[in-house]
């Protein structure tokens, strides 16, 4: 290895290109963090760094008890989510109602929370500027369809921890803020449900669901919403409409 170029990155590289020559294959699992520490003679906390930093950026994902697999990826595009009958972005809830079901959403966690890089960087905050976290299952009927990880920059909505969402639309919230999201930058993939996902949408363990992570950004070009959203594949389809820039 090139010692001049940080470890774990030079195995995050490697392990990239294997997926992309074909060795590991999409929902095929790699070799254990043991494995591959034994294989190429690097430090075990190098590898976790290098499986973590392909984790986050959806090349892998990690099953407790398991192991760690190959994402199924399907796309890793900017799209416009809109309502083609009238031109305008449309969440999921509008969806939902446009369609005559019933949403019913469950709050499971809601407040201010800091100093989450991760996050931080997905909204282009600064550290340890506030950020509202709203978590929430919604089902129709009594079926789950989505589990939510929802973060917004708190100081476009000090006022957010006023309203309760298991009723309200936050994007009708959003939108009388004047930070409504009109264009998303997305990305789906396919995994197999895990612990505590099943435990929480009460769905077969192995079940396969949609991971859709989104940043929205509104008419500035400010991000204002970054999500993470969990569907069983049994439950949702989804299209895609791209268009080619000039």
């Amino acid at each position: 290895m090139n010692y001049q170029i940080p470890l774990y990155i030079q195995l995050k590289n490697l392990i990239i290109q294997r997926i992309k020559d074909g060795e590991y294959l999409p929902g095929e699992k790699i070799p254990s963090e043991r494995e591959m520490s034994s294989l190429y003679h690097i430090n075990r906390m190098t590898v976790k760094h290098a499986v973590n930093a392909l984790i986050d950026e959806g090349y892998l994902f990690r099953i407790k008890n398991n192991g760690t697999f190959v994402t199924k990826k399907i796309a890793n595009k900017i799209l416009y989510l809109n309502d083609h009958s009238t031109g305008k972005s449309i969440g999921l809830g509008a969806f939902i109602n446009k369609h005559g079901l019933t949403l019913k959403n469950t709050i499971l966690e809601e407040g201010i929370i800091k100093d989450q890089t991760y996050i931080e960087k997905k909204l282009n905050l600064n550290h340890g500027e506030q950020i509202y976290a709203l978590h929430r299952l919604r089902k129709i009927d009594s079926e789950s369809i989505a589990l939510e990880y929802c973060y917004l920059p708190f100081k476009y909505f000090d006022d957010i921890q006023d309203h309760d969402f298991s009723k309200a639309s936050l994007y009708d919230y959003m939108k009388q803020k004047e930070h409504f999201p009109i264009s998303f930058e997305q990305k789906l993939t396919i995994q197999k449900a895990f612990h505590p996902i099943t435990k929480i949408m009460d769905i077969p363990s192995d079940s396969y669901i949609y991971n859709l992570e989104y940043i929205g950004h509104d008419s500035s070009g400010t991000v204002v919403e970054f999500t993470t959203s969990y569907m069983p594949c049994d439950k949702a389809e989804y299209g895609f409409e791209t268009f080619k820039s000039e």
